[in-house]
């Protein structure tokens, strides 16, 4: 094909995923903001590619990521028509930012609350590599991150700072302080004073020397936070980022050799995965995570289960799907009873105490996860009766997952034709999601006004939705 020649290969595909040219801009420009890339494609832009221009070969990888999402089956960049002869073969490298500046693999990420690095300030916590290809893309195998070697500690620092057992309680003892801002508020303003605690504080303990004991402890508590700090930019919709911290926890957790750490990384990479379109790497992911259950507590060992299942069900999988449901809520019993038990003058009762948190994972969040399973196996009335079972038991202090159940509540309400219903439960959406700063809750929305737009029984709930969206 000349350098003018129609696409036709890629208007063939856009007919396929039935999408206007407005429509492709604005998934390639999605995908892109995965990365950290800021794009402004319009219809315009797709007009001249449909007529032959070629774009930079990594918009190319982003436009291919983006109908491979939207048809469902593997789109190469050669199969779009806009790969040049020498870009179909060696892709080229994309700039690393909105101002297209090349990022370097192998160099730390700057801060990410916007901030200059301080004169004297500590090397950021190197999150691993970000290349800047859409996260989980066809190009990413998740066998080859499981096979690469685990973090390599930085030069020990030189100024001869020695640590105790005290200096890691510190950072342990935060952890929970991070996660419960973040459960009330979100992640916006979270994740800057978390990232700037891992680039001035852990980064340089990593370097520090420390007893045997103390390292293996630090490495332990360096792979929470930094897994924590990778769902708080998969929040804000920082998808790269996200990815890129979660590898970073992934190689500590495997050096501290403890499954309790690695594991739940894994199915947060396959939780990941699996929002954007990635099946069958979030099964890939999960399977790895669930290799680990023998070694696992029963509360992590059902959160691992609990994910296998909904990327089962992904995958079309029914009895696979349900046989790892049931795993999970046997678990999760196991671990409610062992609770119980643990309590002073208390007698083990299976009805009590079910809504509350043990760890990361409680009854509120197995419902969750159920109904993801049940909605991928089209089970909507089972999806939503789950929903509303995780409502019950949500903690009152989970606010943005509160919101982010309640948005998928009120959509898959919408899909049963349930107006009435649906208008009702985004009314108590819009109440949650005004304090709140999280991505994922300002797409949810988006979500609505699109959705509503055209029915005029929903003017109302409109009207509240009417304010520029975050």
């Amino acid at each position: 094909m000349t350098e003018r020649e129609p696409n036709g290969r890629l208007r063939t595909l856009l007919t396929d995923a039935r999408w206007s040219g407005q429509d492709f801009a604005r998934a390639v420009n999605g995908v892109a903001a995965e990365t950290g890339l800021t794009l402004c494609y319009d219809r315009t832009s797709v007009s001249h590619w449909l007529s032959g221009t070629r774009p930079p070969a990594h918009v190319v990888a982003l436009a291919a990521e983006a109908l491979t999402r939207r048809t469902g089956r593997r789109i190469s960049p050669a199969d779009t028509g806009l790969a040049r002869p020498a870009a179909a073969r060696a892709r080229a490298r994309p700039g690393g930012g909105p101002g297209g500046a090349p990022h370097n693999p192998g160099a730390p990420l700057p801060p990410t609350d916007g901030t200059p690095p301080a004169a004297g300030r500590a090397a950021p916590l190197t999150v691993g590599p970000f290349d800047g290809l859409p996260v989980y893309s066809a190009t990413w195998r998740p066998h080859e991150e499981l096979a690469a070697a685990p973090w390599a500690p930085a030069p020990e620092d030189p100024s001869g700072t020695r640590l105790g057992h005290r200096d890691v309680a510190a950072a342990e003892a935060l952890l929970p302080v991070f996660r419960k801002a973040d459960m009330m508020c979100g992640s916006g303003q979270v994740r800057p004073a978390l990232t700037a605690y891992l680039t001035t504080t852990i980064a340089p303990w990593l370097r520090a020397e420390a007893p045997p004991a103390v390292r293996h402890r630090l490495l332990g508590a360096a792979a929470r936070l930094a897994c924590t700090a990778g769902f708080l930019c998969f929040d804000g919709n920082e998808q790269g980022l996200a990815q890129a911290y979660y590898r970073a926890a992934l190689r500590l957790g495997r050096e501290a050799g403890d499954p309790g750490c690695y594991a739940p990384v894994l199915r947060a990479m396959s939780v990941q995965a699996h929002h954007l379109g990635h099946r069958a790497q979030a099964w890939e992911l999960a399977r790895a995570a669930a290799r680990e259950l023998p070694r696992l507590p029963p509360v992590q060992a059902a959160f691992v289960t609990g994910q296998l299942a909904v990327a089962e069900a992904a995958r079309g999988d029914r009895r696979a799907a349900l046989t790892h449901l049931a795993g999970a809520e046997r678990l999760l019993d196991r671990s409610l009873d062992r609770s119980l038990d643990r309590l002073p003058g208390r007698s083990p009762d299976r009805s009590a105490g079910r809504g509350a948190p043990i760890g990361d994972y409680h009854r509120a969040a197995f419902h969750h996860q159920q109904s993801e399973a049940l909605a991928a196996l089209g089970d909507v009335p089972g999806a939503v009766s789950a929903l509303l079972a995780s409502l019950r038991h949500r903690p009152a202090t989970e606010h943005r997952d509160r919101a982010v159940t309640t948005a998928r509540l009120a959509e898959l309400q919408l899909d049963r034709g349930h107006l009435e219903r649906a208008c009702a439960t985004w009314h108590e959406l819009l109440d949650l999601a005004a304090p709140l700063e999280s991505a994922r809750v300002d797409d949810a929305l988006r979500r609505l006004r699109g959705r509503l737009r055209s029915l005029r029984t929903a003017h109302a709930l409109l009207v509240r939705t009417g304010r520029p969206a975050p």
